[in-house]
């Protein structure tokens, strides 16, 4: 009997009886999707925010005709989008991320604000910035993610993994792409720099190569690399949430960066921390 089993047959239903293999677990298993419509909620709320810090800019952003290099402008031919149609489309935006926020609409509203939210990003006369680009991808899996109180955890997970994968990747590329973040003149150069730095503390601490800029450097690379490996265990979660929130207030204190990039980032902690009951 113990030899029949090993028959293609008999194999194929010990796979059945013994259940889905891990991999297909870690997407798949059905639980709550209580922390994917925080997150939804949140997301919404961030682009409502961002819909009006682009609205004084409109004109510049999406309507000049010259310097133009953002995403659809390789499909648009030449065309300027025309200010009338940018504000319409920033106005129905707003609309609908403030739809999707007040948990209204359902995937209606969570496909309409992905949809006008990816357009907008595409029609502006720059290359979006990444933080944007980010947001886009997350909007395609909000706005495909189970509208239901449970279903398989995919879209949480690639939500996750894409957080992971921002904080992995860029400790790793601080790690390869030369000696300028071992040493620490990385953060010299950047807190030195007119476009980024001299912001707040960078203003304020002349900083020079030496012990104190490589432990900025190499605190924040090991801050990077506890945020994309810690979140995932529950013994770690804590510190790495800590972490996260620790690293974006020391770049929010020392470099020129949006603060939507900061609260883009620190809206992931909805996925990692929930109620009891979010997961299976």
């Amino acid at each position: 009997m113990a030899e029949a089993t090993e028959l293609p047959v008999f194999a194929a239903r010990a796979r059945a009886q013994r259940g889905p293999g891990p991999l297909a677990r870690f997407f798949f298993a059905t639980e709550g999707t209580a922390r994917t419509q925080r997150f939804a909620r949140g997301l919404a709320l961030w682009t409502g925010a961002y819909a009006l810090t682009q609205w004084p800019h409109r004109e510049e952003l999406y309507s000049r005709p010259v310097l133009r290099d953002g995403w659809l402008e390789g499909w648009l031919g030449g065309w300027v989008p025309p200010p009338a149609l940018v504000t319409g489309l920033l106005a129905l935006l707003a609309v609908a991320a403030g739809t999707a926020a007040a948990g209204r609409g359902g995937r209606a509203a969570r496909v309409t604000t992905a949809g006008l939210f990816g357009l907008l990003v595409g029609l502006e006369a720059s290359a979006p910035r990444a933080y944007a680009a980010l947001a886009v991808l997350q909007w395609s899996f909000v706005a495909l993610a189970p509208a239901g109180p449970r279903g398989p955890r995919w879209a949480a997970r690639l939500l996750m993994l894409q957080l992971s994968a921002v904080y992995v990747f860029a400790a790793l590329s601080k790690l390869a792409e030369g000696t300028s973040w071992w040493t620490g003149e990385a953060i010299v150069l950047i807190f030195r720099s007119a476009r980024q730095g001299q912001h707040l503390l960078s203003a304020w601490l002349p900083l020079t190569p030496g012990p104190l800029a490589q432990a900025l450097a190499w605190s924040t690379i090991a801050l990077e690399l506890a945020i994309g490996c810690g979140l995932w265990f529950a013994r770690t979660r804590r510190p790495a949430a800590i972490a996260l929130v620790l690293l974006h207030a020391g770049i929010a204190g020392s470099m020129r960066v949006s603060l939507l990039f900061h609260a883009l980032m620190l809206l992931h902690l909805l996925l990692f921390f929930g109620r009891r009951g979010d997961e299976a």
